[in-house]
């Protein structure tokens, strides 16, 4: 069984009549990266908040790790689907130094086991020296990695990220890549991973969901069609 189900999943904006997301379906493999790629407007972002739990479907069905989780009948909340998201902008509370910002999602715990997974995720992203920095004191690559720690603490089923590398200059992109691809393996994480950027999911996905007029597979730059669903532009 797919780790994650999305079948026949549509959403309009309500200033719009027409559907931003159509009748679109796919599947996700446990351990798999996926990438989401599409123009601005083509749905990309709000197909994460729709998973994520942060927007309600006119119609269809998300089904994660054997639960479904949103369909005509049922809406699961956002904290109960086991989702982690990185967001576009990192989110990351500017009064918190990176030790408090991953674990801030980790409160249901006891502090001795709060503590035992934050230090496990530093060790994770690599900010030994950087632990009791707010995040005004980070670069952009490094206030990424404390998101996404902070995204992989609670140890969700799927973790969603938001265009990761919009806000770094192309030169950083390049090694962040690398860096993201090399947590994510580590982490055994199934990912879904949304850019506008074809080097950012070739570079770090197995397989690539195009939303452009048809929504279509690449699998190491072999395109084939998945789904009949059209993902219209906004």
């Amino acid at each position: 069984m797919s780790l994650v189900l999305v079948e026949q999943l549509s959403y309009a904006y309500t200033s719009s009549k027409q559907p931003v997301i159509d009748a679109l379906s796919f599947t996700i493999e446990q351990h798999e990266v996926v990438g989401i790629l599409g123009p601005s407007g083509s749905g990309k972002s709000t197909l994460l908040r729709l998973m994520a739990g942060l927007e309600i479907p006119l119609k269809g069905t998300i089904s994660i790790a054997g639960r479904t989780v949103v369909n005509d009948k049922l809406f699961m909340e956002a904290d109960q689907r086991g989702v982690g998201m990185v967001f576009q902008d990192y989110a990351l509370f500017p009064h918190l130094t990176v030790e408090k910002n991953i674990m801030f999602g980790l409160g249901k715990i006891k502090k001795r086991e709060r503590e035992a997974r934050m230090h496990e995720m530093i060790d994770l992203v690599k900010l030994h020296d950087l632990a009791k920095r707010y995040p005004h004191e980070l670069s952009g690559g490094q206030q990424q990695r404390v998101a996404l720690a902070r995204a992989l603490a609670p140890k969700p089923t799927i973790l969603l990220m938001d265009e990761p590398f919009s806000n770094l200059d192309y030169d950083l992109k390049q090694s962040i890549r690398l860096e993201l691809k090399t947590i994510l393996q580590t982490a055994g994480i199934t990912c879904l991973l949304v850019s506008h950027d074809l080097n950012d999911v070739n570079d770090i996905c197995s397989r690539v969901i195009d939303l452009t007029d048809h929504t279509r597979t690449t699998t190491r730059g072999c395109f084939e069609d998945v789904s009949n669903a059209l993902v219209n532009k906004r």
